[in-house]
């Protein structure tokens, strides 16, 4: 199954992850963890390479730093509606777009910071992605690895009986839906991330209460409060691993 890209469901994308609570407390909680441990982005200047970065979401909140962005993809259609929404930037050069695999992106540059969120989960050979992603990052820079978790999809098959998947281990998405084809074990994600010779610097699980609760006691409860109890429980041990995404922040050694 080849690398996924999102051109046919670039708008679904935007309504379906994004416009409703699921894609706000994602983007929340990973900023949130971003600014706790990165004070320093308060500060604007840094170079960012926003890696898979689809829609932009992020990218838009890196921009209103100061912070200068390169944006890339393989979905032109993602990009475009990216280049729509921030053209004010990329007209005064603070954000470059460029349509391209992670594999093949930004040669030769090093970012005081590298972002790759909900990427790993879609490609079909992720060592390759991680290490073009350590490679562009300069010593002492941070990555910004978000990856959906495998962990999750079992405890969701668990509660809703779909004992057959379970028993074959059978986890990937349908074509054209927006499961993704390749969840992973975040052991496996930590374990790949340190021989490429990064450190972890703080591991959170993103999306706990939304993903667990039924419908229909979810929609009886806040963004904010689902909000303040993933990061009260996020970081610990083992809802860190539980999320239905996990997200990485890693550090590259200064020698």
């Amino acid at each position: 199954m080849p690398d996924r890209n999102f051109d046919d469901l670039a708008q679904r994308f935007r309504t379906n992850i994004y416009g409703n609570p699921k894609g706000e407390i994602r983007l929340t909680s990973v900023w949130q963890e971003l600014t706790k441990h990165l004070p320093s982005l308060a500060e604007g200047g840094k170079t960012v390479w926003d890696a898979g970065g689809g829609l932009g979401q992020l990218s838009a909140l890196l921009l209103e730093q100061g912070h200068n962005v390169i944006l890339s993809d393989i979905s032109s259609e993602m990009l475009a509606q990216a280049r729509r929404d921030l053209t004010d930037y990329v007209d005064s050069g603070q954000l470059k777009i460029q349509q391209c695999a992670i594999q093949d992106a930004v040669q030769g540059e090093a970012f005081d910071v590298v972002v790759c969120h909900a990427v790993l989960e879609w490609v079909e050979e992720p060592e390759p992605v991680i290490a073009n992603l350590v490679a562009a990052l300069r010593p002492g820079g941070y990555m910004s690895l978000m990856f959906y978790n495998r962990n999750a999809l079992i405890l969701s098959n668990m509660a809703k009986g779909n004992l057959y998947k379970l028993r074959d281990e059978d986890f990937a998405g349908h074509p054209g839906g927006l499961t993704p084809s390749y969840p992973r074990d975040p052991q496996w994600v930590m374990k790949a991330v340190q021989s490429a010779g990064l450190m972890v610097a703080a591991r959170r699980g993103v999306r706990l209460c939304y993903d667990l609760m039924p419908r229909a006691v979810r929609a009886q409860r806040s963004v904010e409060d689902m909000l303040a109890i993933d990061w009260q429980y996020g970081a610990l041990e083992p809802f860190w691993q539980l999320g239905r995404y996990v997200h990485l922040l890693c550090r590259k050694p200064l020698d």
